[in-house]
């Protein structure tokens, strides 16, 4: 009985991989063979089913080709969606949901903006890519050096539930978002400084965090 169970045991487990195999090599190695596979699989369905409940040849070919038709162009539609998305994320900025449109009637410089980047932060706002990388020039109270948690406090407004929150795979899109889009003061961002930066950001207790909020916010929602 045990020899059995075993030599059952090895066909199920190679049958199983072979079927796996077939299935993600085969039928679903990309968008064409796994329409094509579902689209067979529901004409078989489709051809058997009717047939079955009595329809005639003529019939049977006719729905099964406006039903196919159909499914053909649903499919193609939500792939097509799928795609727009994918290409979508690929656009640092395109990671995240902004309150704000665009920061028309804002003077710019005193967010640390010039006025020549106004078009591209509204594209950043809006998800798009931007022409060039901003240039961000606040500097912190006692150096030269750009303050990033400065930049970071605008971004905390701006993206729709703020960036405080944010663990591992969110704080990395956000790094590179930073990274791909924004010079500090003509400089690249260095991603040591940016990381030491934001878990100084996040560790600030509540009354700090909010105090050093409120100047941004004066800004950016009056």
């Amino acid at each position: 009985m045990e020899t059995i169970i075993k030599k059952s045991g090895v066909m199920i487990f190679r049958f199983n991989r072979k079927l796996r195999w077939i299935f993600n090599i085969r039928i679903l190695r990309n968008h064409n063979t796994t329409i094509l596979f579902i689209l067979f699989v529901c004409l078989l369905i489709l051809l058997f089913g009717l047939w079955g409940m009595g329809f005639s040849f003529i019939h049977v070919i006719l729905y099964s080709a406006i039903s196919i038709t159909i499914l053909f162009l649903t499919l193609l539609f939500i792939g097509s969606l799928n795609e727009a998305r994918r290409l979508s994320k690929q656009v640092p900025s395109g990671c995240f949901l902004f309150l704000k449109s665009n920061l028309n009637g804002i003077y710019l410089p005193v967010l640390g903006f010039t006025e020549k980047d106004r078009e591209n932060i509204n594209l950043v706002l809006n998800g798009l890519e931007t022409k060039s990388k901003i240039n961000f020039k606040l500097v912190s109270d006692n150096r030269t050096a750009v303050d990033y948690k400065k930049l970071l406090r605008i971004l905390h407004l701006l993206i729709d539930g703020g960036i405080r929150d944010f663990k591992k795979e969110r704080k990395e899109q956000l790094f590179k978002f930073i990274e791909s889009t924004f010079t500090l003061n003509g400089s690249e961002v260095k991603r040591t400084s940016l990381n030491s930066r934001f878990s100084e950001f996040v560790n600030e207790s509540e009354t700090e965090f909010s105090e050093n909020l409120k100047e941004f916010q004066k800004i950016l929602f009056r």
